[in-house]
C-alpha cells in the first residue's frame, strides 16, 4: 500500500481541520454568512481545478456522469459544507466536526436502498458506538462556544448540532448516489464538475436561508456577494483568517482526491474522518474551550467509524476469501499428433457456459515452440476427456515441398484462438501472413462443424493491407454464432519493420459471425487503442457482451477501457474501467482479462500508473453487468510482470493469475483468489518459469462441469504445460492443529 497515499489522506483531514478552525473565526463576527464563505471556497477551488484540468488535457465526464458528479458536489460541497459552517457559531467547531462522523453510518445505511448493498447486522453495534461518541461531545457545554469564547445557550447548541447532523446526512447521501462515477474521469476534470455543483448550489441555499429572516431574494443575493467585493480586512473574505481557511480547504482537495484513487474506499474514509482528531488540539491551541467529554467522545466516535469501515471489510474477507485456498496439481499431456488444421477450443459455447449438441466445452491455448522449431502447439483440454489434455503440432510456414501450405504466424504475445459454439461447431482463428514485413499478418477463420478438416471462412477483416491485424478474441453467442473482436492497424498504412505498427494508430474493431459461418458488417469500436495489448471478452446470461482492452490517448496515457454489446446488437460508447493514468510511450504488451459470474463482471489488468509507478496487478468488479466498476482491488504490487488472466471459481469468487518476479528469485506463475468486497486470498505458486518472452501468457479457464476447478496452461522450454487448480474452503480441508 502506498505510503504517499496514506500520508495524503491524513494531510487532507488535517487541512480540513485547519480550514474549519480558520473559517469559524471569520464567521464568528457575523459579517460573512456561511453560504458566502462556502461560495468563495468552492469558487476558488473550482477555478483552480478548471485551470489544472485544461492544462492537463484530462478526460471529461461522459453522458449522465455529468449529472451524478454535479449532484454529488452540490450535496457534498454546497449543502453539507454550508450547514457545517453554520453550525460553528452555535455548537463549536469540535462538536460540529465530531457530529460529522455520523456521515459514515448514514452512508452505510443509505447504501442499502440507493446502491443495493447488503447490511451486515454486526455493524449496528459499531453505529451505536459512533452515536455514543457524538452524544458525549454534544453534552460537553465547555465546547459549545460561539467562536469568541462565549458559551451559547442550550437552544442555540441544539440548533448547531441539528445543522451538523444535516451536513452529515447530506454528505452521507452523496456517497452512495455518486459511488464509482469519480473513477470514470480524471481527478481535475471530475473535481471541477463536483466543485461547480458546490459553487452553483450556494445561490439557492442563500435564498432559502433568507426565508427564516423574512428577507427578500435580492437582499440575500447581496448578502451573499458583498463580502467578496469589500476591501480587505479582518472580517472580509480577503482577511488573513479566511484566506488561510479557504487556502487550506482548496489545497486539501489535491491530496484528498489522490488518496481517494489510491486507497481502498474503507481505509480512505477512515483517514478522512480523522478531522476531529486534528481539530481537537487546534481548538486548544487557539484558546477555544474543549472539555473532557469532548476528548472522550471524539475518541469513542472515531473508534466506531474505524470499526464500521475496517472491521466489516476484514470480517468479510476472513469469512470467505481469506479462508479459501488453492491446490495446484500438474497435469500430464497425451502424445502430440500432427494436424494441418488447428482444431482447438476455448471457453464455453453459450453465455451460461453450456455448449449445445452434447459437445462438452473445453479449454485451449497456443504457444510458440522452442527456439529454432518452426512449429507451434495447439493444446486441448477437456474436449474429449476433461482429465486428459492432448497436444497438436501445426507448421508455421510453407516449405519447398508444400508451397501452398498456410503461412501461419505466432509469437509470444499474439496466438491463435478458438471457441466451441453453442451449435457444437468449432470456430478457430489463426494468424497468417499478409506480407513479408515482420508484423504484416491477419486473422483467418476456420469452422469445423463435423470434425476436421474445417471449412475456410476467409479473412476476418475486410482490410488486406500488409499491416498488423491480430490479438483476436472469440466469444460464442446464444444464436449459434460468435462475436469476433480484434486490433486492426489499417489506419497506419504499411507495417514498419522497426516498431511493427504504422503511424496512424491501432483500432479496435468487431464483427459477428452467424451460425452458418457468414460474417456481418465490421464495427469500429475505438479509433485509437494500445498497439499490441491482447483483448478479452465475456458473455453474460442476458445475451450482452463485455469487451475489455487497453486504450491509448494522444498524450500516451494507456488505461483499461471497456465497451458493451447489448442483446439487440447495439454497442455502448467506450468508457474506462478505471483510470490509472499510466503514461508510457510504447505498448507494454500487457492486456486485460475479464470473467463473469451471473451479473458480476471482474476485470484484471497490469499497470504502472499512479502509486509511484510501482508495477501492480489490479482487479475491478462490476455488479451491473459491466456498466460501472468499483474501485480496483490490489492483487500484487512491486514484483510482478503482469500477463494476467482471470476466471470464475464459483460462489462469487474469482481466481487471478499473473507472473510474479521477486528480486533474486526465479519468476513464477502465481494465482490468488479475489472476491468483490471480501479481500484477496494468499498467493499460490503454480510453477516456476523463465521471465522472458518465451513464457508467453498463462491461459486460465474454469472447468464447465466442476465449480471451483480451473485449468492453467503455459509455455515451457520444450512445449507447454498444464495444471489443475482446485479451490477449497478451509472447512473442506484437514482440521488445523490446535
Amino acid at each position: 500500500m502506498s505510503t504517499a497515499a496514506l500520508t495524503c489522506a491524513l494531510a487532507a483531514a488535517a487541512s480540513w481541520a485547519v480550514a474549519s478552525i480558520s473559517i469559524s473565526r471569520v464567521l464568528a463576527r457575523g459579517d460573512v454568512s456561511p453560504a458566502a464563505a462556502n461560495l468563495f471556497k468552492n469558487g476558488v477551488a473550482a477555478s483552480c481545478f478548471l485551470v489544472l484540468a485544461l492544462a492537463g488535457g484530462g478526460r471529461w465526464p461522459v453522458g449522465d456522469a455529468w449529472l451524478w458528479l454535479f449532484g454529488s458536489g452540490l450535496l457534498g460541497f454546497a449543502v453539507s459544507d454550508t450547514l457545517y459552517f453554520a453550525a460553528f457559531r452555535r455548537c463549536g467547531v469540535q462538536t460540529a466536526a465530531t457530529v460529522m462522523l455520523l456521515n459514515v453510518p448514514i452512508a452505510t445505511l443509505l447504501a442499502v436502498p440507493l446502491a443495493g448493498d447488503e447490511l451486515d447486522i454486526r455493524l449496528a453495534g459499531f453505529m451505536t458506538l459512533v452515536l455514543a461518541g457524538v452524544l458525549l461531545v454534544t453534552l460537553d457545554r465547555a465546547g459549545a462556544s460561539d467562536g469568541e469564547g462565549h458559551l451559547n445557550p442550550r437552544g442555540k447548541r441544539v440548533l448547531g448540532v441539528l445543522l451538523a447532523v444535516g451536513a452529515a446526512t447530506a454528505i452521507g447521501t452523496a456517497v452512495p448516489l455518486g459511488r464509482g462515477r469519480f473513477d470514470e474521469v480524471d481527478v481535475f476534470t471530475g473535481g471541477f464538475v463536483r466543485l461547480l455543483g458546490g459553487a452553483c448550489g450556494a445561490l439557492p441555499i442563500a435564498l432559502l436561508s433568507g426565508l427564516g429572516r423574512t428577507s427578500t431574494p435580492v437582499r440575500e443575493l447581496r448578502r451573499l456577494v458583498e463580502p467578496m467585493l469589500v476591501a480587505p480586512g479582518p472580517s472580509s473574505v480577503w482577511g488573513k483568517a479566511s484566506l488561510i481557511g479557504v487556502g487550506s480547504a482548496v489545497l486539501g482537495l489535491l491530496p484528498y482526491h489522490y488518496a481517494m484513487r489510491e486507497l481502498p474506499g474503507g481505509l480512505a474514509a477512515v483517514l478522512f474522518s480523522s478531522t476531529p482528531l486534528f481539530t481537537l488540539p487546534l481548538c486548544l491551541w487557539i484558546g477555544q474551550r474543549v472539555g473532557w467529554l469532548s476528548v472522550l467522545g471524539t475518541g469513542v466516535g472515531f473508534a466506531g467509524v474505524a470499526a464500521i469501515l475496517l472491521g466489516a471489510g476484514a470480517s468479510g474477507a476472513a469469512s470467505e476469501t481469506a479462508r479459501a485456498r488453492l491446490e495446484v496439481e500438474l497435469v500430464p499431456f497425451a502424445s502430440p499428433t500432427s494436424a494441418r488444421f488447428p482444431v482447438f477450443v476455448e471457453g464455453g459455447g453459450g453465455p451460461d457456459g453450456e455448449a449445445g449438441s452434447g459437445v462438452p466445452p473445453a479449454v485451449t491455448t497456443a504457444r510458440a515452440a522452442r527456439s529454432g522449431d518452426n512449429t507451434f502447439r495447439l493444446v486441448l483440454i477437456g474436449d474429449r476427456d476433461p482429465s486428459s489434455p492432448s497436444e497438436r503440432t501445426v507448421t508455421m510456414e510453407s516449405t519447398e515441398e508444400d508451397p501452398e501450405a498456410r503461412r501461419y504466424f505466432v509469437n509470444w504475445a499474439d496466438v491463435p484462438r478458438a471457441a466451441r459454439l453453442s451449435s457444437g461447431a468449432l470456430l478457430a482463428a489463426t494468424l497468417e501472413r499478409l506480407g513479408d514485413s515482420t508484423y504484416a499478418y491477419g486473422v483467418r477463420l476456420t469452422l469445423e462443424e463435423d470434425g476436421p478438416p474445417g471449412r475456410d471462412l476467409g479473412w476476418l477483416h475486410e482490410d488486406r493491407q500488409p499491416v498488423e491485424h491480430g490479438f483476436v478474441s472469440l466469444l460464442p453467442l446464444p444464436t449459434g454464432g460468435a462475436l469476433c473482436v480484434w486490433l486492426d492497424g489499417r489506419a497506419g498504412g504499411e507495417a514498419d519493420h522497426g516498431s511493427g505498427h504504422g503511424a496512424g494508430g491501432m483500432q479496435l474493431r468487431a464483427r459477428t459471425l452467424d451460425a452458418g459461418g457468414a460474417l456481418g458488417p465490421e464495427r469500429l469500436l475505438d479509433d485509437l487503442v494500445c498497439d499490441c495489448c491482447p483483448t478479452d471478452a465475456v458473455a453474460l446470461a442476458d445475451g450482452s457482451s463485455v469487451v475489455v482492452y487497453r486504450n491509448r490517448t494522444e498524450e500516451e496515457v494507456r488505461d483499461i477501457w471497456t465497451v458493451r454489446r447489448a442483446p439487440d446488437g447495439s454497442w455502448s460508447e467506450p468508457r474506462p474501467v478505471y483510470q490509472d493514468l499510466w503514461r508510457i510511450a510504447g505498448c507494454p504488451v500487457n492486456g486485460p482479462a475479464v470473467a463473469a459470474e451471473g451479473t458480476t463482471v471482474a476485470c484484471a489488468w497490469y499497470t504502472e500508473g499512479a502509486a509511484g509507478g510501482a508495477p501492480r496487478v489490479l482487479v475491478a468488479f462490476s455488479t451491473d453487468g459491466g456498466v460501472r466498476y468499483s474501485r480496483p482491488v490490489e492483487v500484487s504490487a512491486g514484483q510482478t510482470l503482469g500477463r494476467v488472466d482471470i476466471a470464475p471459481a464459483g460462489s462469487g469468487a474469482f481466481v487471478v493469475t499473473y507472473l510474479a518476479a521477486p528480486e533474486g528469485a526465479p519468476a513464477r506463475w502465481t494465482a490468488r483468489v479475489v472476491s468483490s468486497g471480501q479481500g484477496v486470498g494468499p498467493p499460490v505458486e503454480i510453477a516456476g518459469v523463465d521471465p522472458g518472452r518465451r513464457s508467453g501468457r498463462l491461459s486460465l479457464a474454469a472447468h464447465p462441469a466442476q465449480p471451483g476447478t480451473l485449468h492453467a496452461i503455459w509455455t515451457v522450454e520444450d512445449g507447454v504445460q498444464a495444471a489443475e487448480l482446485r479451490l477449497l474452503q478451509l472447512t473442506d480441508a484437514a482440521p488445523a492443529a490446535r
